[in-house]
């Protein structure tokens, strides 16, 4: 199995990588870093973090999607799955649970909680993709998501909009494929991304999102659809309310 994490002057992803490793529980796991051209000081951390067989490119690019897309390009194993350099794997999934379960699908999918400092602050649970919401981007789609190779890599995040995640998890998921999931939160997203950054950044992309859903399911289905994840960000932060857990906690 490879793991893409794509990352730029973000020191950060020297615990991401430690976290691949506690995630590694048969040795089946290489790493695939694209780094955006950093500078010496963390491509320096980068080096020593890599061990044989992994891959490091360190070279300009486009931002978080073309690194992915570079990464993409690179994968040579039957399996990936992917991290963001300021997230971890948190122990509760490991690469031989990843591997078991995609034997016999072809995309498998585990909980995410989203952290703040030190405490958790909002949980997606893995369920909503057999209540066929897939179609509406219901299928936690940032790092929480591992597949067969041939599928995944098959696709490529578009770079045109902020809402190419997304839309990537569209393409892969109107194939059909077969879907396990787990009830078990395998990924810790730390909060603040791009995307939620202000007011005005959430509507951005929010706006962005609209269009994406209505070139696939027109202008009601769209709608529809950005009430249903407002709808799931509520629930995902009542859940972490209702047994609030520090990130240790989940890490345990």
């Amino acid at each position: 199995m490879s793991i893409i994490i794509p990352s730029w002057n973000d020191p950060r992803i020297v615990q991401a990588i430690q976290s691949v490793r506690r995630f590694d529980d048969i040795g089946a796991v290489k790493l695939v870093i694209i780094d955006g051209g950093s500078g010496q000081a963390v491509v320096d951390l980068l080096r020593a973090a890599v061990r044989p067989g992994d891959i490091l490119v360190s070279e300009p690019d486009k931002g978080i999607f073309d690194g992915l897309n570079k990464g993409l390009e690179r994968v040579d194993t039957e399996f990936l799955g992917w991290l963001g350099s300021d997230d971890l794997f948190t122990g509760q999934v490991k690469a031989s649970d990843v591997i078991r379960a995609l034997e016999r699908a072809d995309i498998f999918v585990c909980g995410l909680a989203m952290f703040r400092g030190q405490q958790v602050r909002r949980l997606f649970k893995a369920r909503v993709v057999g209540w066929g919401l897939v179609r509406y981007g219901l299928h936690n789609p940032h790092y929480s998501t591992f597949g067969r190779s041939a599928l995944l890599a098959a696709h490529r995040f578009p770079l045109s909009h902020k809402g190419s995640d997304i839309e990537y998890f569209l393409d892969v998921f109107s194939t059909n494929p077969r879907v396990k999931t787990t009830t078990r939160i395998g990924v810790a997203m730390r909060e603040g991304g791009f995307s939620t950054r202000s007011r005005q950044r959430i509507l951005e992309i929010n706006g962005t999102l609209f269009a994406v859903y209505r070139g696939r399911v027109g202008v009601i289905g769209a709608a529809i659809a950005l009430v249903l994840k407002l709808g799931w960000k509520i629930v995902g932060r009542a859940e972490a309310a209702v047994r609030p857990q520090s990130l240790a906690e989940l890490m345990a």
